[in-house]
């Protein structure tokens, strides 16, 4: 299991996602339902640091870009 919130923890439930939703959601909707699903979440999460929400936000983005990609 990776590091909890870095690139390869994203990738790793990017495809997890994907996998489980195939029946319903071709893969850039799956994508998108799951990276919006995440975003909400850090957006309401009442973290004080928000250098840590950037820091995640940025890793879910390139996890998001790499999956797209592959």
């Amino acid at each position: 299991m990776a590091e909890q919130f870095s690139v390869k923890f994203f990738e790793e439930n990017f495809l997890q996602y994907i996998e489980r939703n195939k029946d319903v959601f071709t893969k850039s909707h799956a994508m998108n339902a799951y990276y919006r699903s995440i975003v909400g979440t850090l957006i309401n999460d009442h973290l004080n640091k928000n250098g840590e929400i950037v820091r995640r936000i940025r890793n879910l983005e390139e996890a998001y870009n790499n999956i797209k990609n592959s």
